[in-house]
């Protein structure tokens, strides 16, 4: 009996050390894949993880991440995007990345980090972005690296449609270690892709190109005219067009030349790119070590280059052909249509370069984080469009009736000057921002927390462009500062006893102001409540209003000219090419969203990883900022002075820079569920000690010399509380006390869980309910669900579905992806168009050949080694455009909606450990 407090004081204290002990493994090379998961002491801050007592959505261990079969992490967010989706923001907004549960100043300072040295992602929603200074609009993706890990990694990649036609290469180079001395990440990538035309897919053309071809037709001055009574008699019926025949090219041809003829007809298919040639390099470079004090630093350098070049079709020339010229026939003037194939398609090209360079620390100063980052780019954007020919002094020399110049022979470089539209822009830009989190006080049901963000911007904007002759710059400059706070409030916890029967209750306040030089202040408001009365089940609630200023690109981009543009004039019922304006439009004025959303997340089960989540967001936009929309008859009417038709009708210019709308309405329901299994346990090494399963649930791995519980605490990094309570705190970087146990990296990095065979299936569901734009007051909203488009792909799905499911078996991978939309239609102007569904499917299979110890024994060269064989869209599949009639209109042709279609990639990619 007097021994009895003594057992009982032991036994708690290995009640409260077991899951920490259960995070130790057996140390591990890089190359082994079997590692036990994350098991957290409850009383202790998870490592590595958020702020807040917000739960993840869905987090992956490292036998999800490589079940994947992704190289790095900017692989892996795009891979993630069903997971990361969010309905909260502007639209086509990225996650925001976090590193150890801290900021970073970019994102390019984790696109390049290795797979193997995750140990953990957790997928959070939007309200936990303002506990780390951003705006709730965007989810959040924190990624937890290992303790250790050290390898260069090289990688080849290739991929060619079935269809032909275009390949593109890849290879990529880098290099990554981490560790108690800090962090390195050296990367090297380079991209080429070859051009693909529209003939080499069997684009049908446009009739707008006749008569114009190579050899040359003539027809009457006046369009539709006869060209001559007397050719129509030796023809047989009325002569509108008619070919030059070849004889014309070495003597002054015969009307009976002419009548013997055909019409000439140029495919431009050839001389016109679905996709343009391509060649990118980008270099990268990340530092990052522990400071004195708990503090961390870390800075990133990069740079990328992009070139491209497509092409326009070819140059036209109508020239007139008086009837007294020795080389004509007729009876009157007539008009000689010509395409110059002589001098090669227009092109239209284009190269920029981008810097970057970014800088982050993250301290910690009397129980108060804070993070300090900042960034400095530079981008220079020059592009060079052919429009065309000037053939003013081939026409003169026609209309001087030379008799020795011959109109119908090929022109030569002296007789015809290009005509280019060029432009150039330098955006350079700068900013800082400081994020402080603390605890202020202390309620009954916790601490509160407080972030405040203090941050300021400037960016320069210098364009010149040179269009049809007329020359415009600008010289655009803005500065920002920025405030922001967020106030979380613990109402009930059933931890502390304090209204335990709510479980746990905190209630979120934020609120903001930006300023702007050319655009005045922006406000932002909000609030949220984050109640989990059971611990498997969370609800969210929050609601915000917030305004934005439209992008000082969106104000004064170069004005740019593209001729030769194909698009649908939905007025008319019929594809033309035209020439479209681009750049920027200063009249831009600022948006004013308010965003309601309800949310619940649902983990039924402990043991196995499922959780379910459901949102509804509800969004108003007054005065939102666009890209110009699809050529409709609402559209028209809403902006008459943007589009541009000749005489008869038909469309031939759109200025399309960007414009505000009166108002935009969407509401969405949008559920799905993460589902992961081991469904065999890994095999023990021989004579070894089992590996961990690699489950969520982390239970103990069964090893008999488990370690002190001192030696426990210290591998899961220590209590770390942090002002927050249980969760709070950024991470103190690279093997600081934030960062993740040694049992995640052992020495050398141990492996990233992919022995044994295990499942993953992920569903992702959004239901539109509305979705509703006033184009300007006094029009007829356009309702983007039921007959109304503002883009050229259709009206808006009400349905959209993606799907992920994985299988691994011991190094071996097999991954389906696929995604559906559901059809719209669309109804204006002369005709309706139906947009059919459209369901894609991608498969890949990858083997980590590292993993078969066999193997390696007998070829040591293959220890790092991973071969990746994917296709994307495997069922070829395009979507289907009709009209009422059931015939697809040319503007969209399968190969315009999809220029590749199904293709065909294989990469080798070789670790050194």
């Amino acid at each position: 009996m007097k021994r009895l407090p003594l057992l009982l004081s032991g036994l708690a204290t290995c009640a409260l050390a077991a899951p920490a002990l259960a995070q130790q493994v057996t140390p591990q090379s890089n190359e082994d894949e079997g590692e036990a998961q994350a098991i957290v002491v409850t009383a202790s801050r998870i490592p590595g993880a958020v702020m807040g007592d917000i739960a993840p959505e869905v987090t992956l261990n490292p036998a999800d991440i490589r079940s994947y079969g992704v190289t790095s992490v900017s692989d892996l967010v795009t891979e993630l995007a069903a997971q990361t989706g969010s309905g909260q923001g502007r639209g086509g907004e990225a996650p925001i990345v976090l590193l150890n549960g801290g900021r970073i100043a970019s994102f390019a300072e984790v696109r390049d980090i290795p797979t193997e040295a995750i140990a953990r992602v957790d997928i959070l929603p939007e309200e936990v972005a303002l506990k780390y200074g951003y705006r709730a609009t965007q989810k959040v993706m924190n990624i937890v690296l290992r303790r250790r890990f050290k390898a260069v990694s090289v990688e080849l990649e290739a991929t060619l449609p079935t269809q032909g036609g275009q390949w593109e290469g890849e290879s990529q180079t880098a290099l990554f270690r981490t560790g108690e001395k800090g962090r390195l990440n050296l990367a090297l990538d380079y991209t080429r892709s070859t051009a693909l035309t529209e003939a080499e897919r069997g684009i049908i053309q446009q009739a707008s190109a006749f008569p114009y071809a190579s050899g040359g037709n003539i027809s009457a001055v006046s369009a539709g005219g006869e060209v001559d009574p007397a050719l129509s008699l030796l023809s047989g019926g009325v002569t509108r067009v008619v070919g030059v025949p070849s004889s014309a090219l070495t003597r002054p041809p015969t009307l009976a030349d002419f009548a013997a003829g055909a019409v000439n007809i140029t495919d431009l298919g050839a001389f016109r790119t679905l996709k343009a040639k391509t060649d990118a390099v980008s270099a990268n470079a990340v530092y990052a070590k522990p400071l004195s004090g708990g503090s961390t630093f870390s800075v990133n350098a990069g740079m990328t280059y992009n070139e491209s070049a497509g092409q326009r079709g070819l140059g036209a020339a109508g020239l007139i052909l008086p009837a007294a010229s020795v080389w004509s026939p007729f009876a009157g003037d007539v008009r000689l249509n010509r395409s110059l194939s002589e001098f090669g398609p227009l092109d239209d090209r284009s190269r920029d370069w981008t810097g970057h360079l970014g800088a982050t620390v993250n301290g910690t100063v009397s129980h108060w984080n804070w993070s300090l980052t900042a960034n400095y780019d530079h981008a220079d954007v020059r592009a060079r469009n052919e429009t065309g020919y000037d053939v003013s002094a081939v026409q003169a020399q026609i209309s001087g009736l030379d008799p020795l110049y011959n109109p119908y022979a090929a022109l030569n470089a002296g007789q015809a000057s290009l005509l280019t539209n060029t432009s150039r822009s330098i955006a350079k830009s700068g900013d800082a921002k400081l994020v402080v989190t603390g605890a202020p006080f202390s309620m009954p049901a916790g601490k509160a927390t407080l972030t405040v963000t203090l941050g300021g911007k400037a960016t320069g904007l210098d364009s010149e462009s040179l269009r049809s002759g007329l020359a415009a710059s600008a010289d655009l400059s803005r500065t920002e500062g920025n405030t922001q706070f967020s106030l979380d409030l613990p109402i009930a916890s059933r931890r502390e006893g304090v209204l335990a029967g709510l479980g746990e209750l905190s209630v979120n306040l934020n609120a903001g102001y930006d300023r702007y030089s050319d655009a005045g202040g922006q406000r932002l408001i909000g609030a949220g409540i984050n109640w989990t009365p059971i611990k498997p089940v969370s609800f969210l609630a929050s609601w915000s209003q917030d305004e934005g200023a439209p992008t000082i690109q969106q104000l004064g981009n170069p004005v740019t000219t593209l001729t030769g543009v194909r698009v649908y004039d939905y007025v008319n019922g019929e594809t033309v090419d035209i020439a479209r304006v681009t750049g920027g439009n200063p009249a831009l004025g600022s948006d004013d969203r308010r965003v309601l959303k309800l949310g619940v997340t649902l983990k039924p089960f402990a043991k196995d990883d499922l959780s379910i989540t459901a949102n509804y967001t509800d969004s108003r936009v007054t005065d939102p900022i666009a890209g110009f929309p699809a050529a409709t008859a609402a559209i028209q009417a809403a902006f008459p002075t943007r589009f541009t038709r000749d005489a008869s009708g038909r469309l031939t210019a759109i200025d399309a820079r960007p414009v505000n709308f009166a108002e935009s309405r969407q509401k969405e329901i949008r559920w799905g569920f993460n589902f992961t299994k081991q469904l065999v346990a890994p095999k023990p090494p021989a004579g070894g000690r089992p590996q961990g399963s690699g489950q969520s649930s982390g239970q103990s791995s069964g090893q008999s010399n488990a370690p002190s519980v001192q030696e426990a605490m210290r591998a899961a990094g220590g209590s770390n509380t942090g002002p927050g309570g249980a969760n709070a705190g950024p991470s103190a970087g690279p093997g600081g006390p934030g960062g993740p146990p040694r049992g995640f990296g052992g020495p050398g990095g141990g492996g990233g869980g992919m022995r044994g065979t295990r499942m993953q299936l992920a569903l992702y569901h959004t239901y539109k309910l509305e979705d509703q734009i006033l184009i300007a007051p006094g029009v007829p909203a356009l309702d983007l669900l039921n007959g109304d488009a503002t883009g050229s792909a259709g009206g808006v799905s009400r349905h959209e579905v993606r799907l992920q499911s994985g299988l691994t078996h011991n190094g071996m991978g097999l991954r389906l992806s696929g995604s559906w939309k559901s059809g719209t239609t669309v109804e204006s102007g002369a005709d309706a168009l139906r947009f059919s569904d459209l369901a894609t499917v991608n498969i890949r299979l990858f083997a980590n050949l590292g993993m078969n110890r066999a193997l390696v024994k007998k070829m040591p060269v293959l220890r790092g080694t991973r071969i990746r064989l994917s296709v994307d869209n495997l069922f070829n599949a395009r979507q289907k455009v009709t009209d009422s009639s059931g015939a697809t209109p040319l503007g969209f042709q399968p190969a315009y909606l999809d220029p590749l279609g199904r293709t065909i990639s294989l990469s080798i990619r070789k670790l050194f450990f």
